[in-house]
């Protein structure tokens, strides 16, 4: 008969229960396990890096067509400023012409005056109150000179006066009107202003460009928790402090503008020089809308491209300045008493002739 201690246990589903699962189970598992995330955290630092690069060359390609733009500007700027200096050269010298040769007619009906003197003693200083009225014209239509233009009026004036003649009292008038016309006119420093820009342009090549400014990154946080509920957390920060050592990605916030390289630096520097140079030709040329856009164009190339330092802060400051100038000023366009004047000198000059 067999007795109960010899009897083998039995579980409800009769089969024995499996062993527990050993240690070196456990570290194989978890080896794998690091093996796929260590393969996972690669392929995404691959993409990260190849995403980094397309992001660059993005850049780089606007940056090179910005490039060509600023040269395309500045071959016509310079195509402009040679048009613009062959074309008042061509000006200058036609009037030049002019004056000469009205210099020389004036010179030779100051010879027949002279020639005249014993029959009419006075009538030479009408030829030179006439003669001064022309340069006065001169000095203000094409030198611009308001005080050498006013002085020379008075002048005229001045020799009629001595004449003592109560028939050239319109005349007198007339140019009275004139010299109140050309004092009331807006004087503009035009040589102040153009020193001043140039003075800016000197400076161009002191300008250094702005580099790339970078937020500062958050420094992550591995500091484990105490709370036993926080254990997928702490698993996620020991699993990150274990990773950085192989990849480390930091999070940046803000624009980055790529560098411009030498060449870039140099057609930048070049444009903003030529825009300058654009400004002093529109002073002379009173071409108010030019000279405005010229200094805003320069504004914005010093804002956007350049460090902010003591030189970009000294050339913004007089560009500021210069841009509330007014240069186009409005001169008369005739003096009243020069058609007069001559007409009375032809009158007087035929009776003579004529012996009248």
């Amino acid at each position: 008969m067999t007795s109960s201690a010899d009897t083998l246990p039995e579980t409800g589903s009769g089969k024995a229960e499996s062993p527990p699962a050993t240690p070196a189970a456990k570290e194989q598992k978890s080896s794998s396990s690091a093996s796929i995330l260590a393969i996972v955290a690669i392929i995404l630092a691959i993409l990260l890096t190849g995403g980094l690069y397309w992001h660059g060359h993005n850049q780089a390609v606007a940056q090179a067509e910005q490039l060509n733009r600023l040269q395309t500007e500045l071959a016509q700027q310079q195509a402009a400023l040679q048009a613009g200096k062959a074309e008042q050269d061509a000006r200058l010298a036609a009037v030049v012409a002019s004056q000469n040769s009205t210099a020389e007619q004036l010179d030779g009906l100051s010879r027949k005056v002279l020639d005249l003197d014993s029959k009419r003693p006075n009538d030479w200083m009408l030829a030179e109150a006439e003669y001064l009225v022309r340069m006065a014209g001169r000095k203000l239509w094409l030198e611009q000179d308001l005080v050498a233009a006013a002085m020379m009026l008075t002048n005229a004036d001045e020799r009629l006066a001595a004449l003592n003649d109560p028939g050239l009292l319109p005349i007198r008038q007339a140019l009275a009107d004139d010299i109140a016309g050309i004092k009331s006119v807006q004087k503009v420093d035009r040589e102040g202003l153009v020193i001043k820009l140039n003075s800016i342009n000197e400076q161009v090549d002191r300008l250094k460009l702005a580099g790339i400014i970078m937020s500062r990154a958050e420094e992550p946080d591995f500091t484990l928790s105490g709370d036993i509920g926080d254990w997928k957390e702490n698993l996620k920060k020991s699993w990150a402090s274990f990773s950085d050592n192989f990849v480390t990605v930091r999070r940046r916030d803000g624009n980055v503008e790529a560098l411009l390289s030498p060449q870039q630096h140099w057609y930048l520097s070049e444009n903003l020089k030529g825009k300058l140079l654009q400004a002093q030709l529109a002073v002379y040329r009173e071409q108010q809308e030019v000279y405005d856009s010229a200094l805003a164009q320069s504004r914005q190339w010093l804002q956007g491209y350049f460090a902010d330092d003591s030189v970009r802060q000294f050339m913004l400051e007089q560009i500021d300045q210069l841009s509330g100038q007014q240069i186009d000023v409005d001169y008369p366009e005739q003096f009243s008493a020069q058609d007069r004047l001559q007409q009375l000198l032809d009158d007087r000059l035929q009776r003579l002739l004529t012996g009248r």
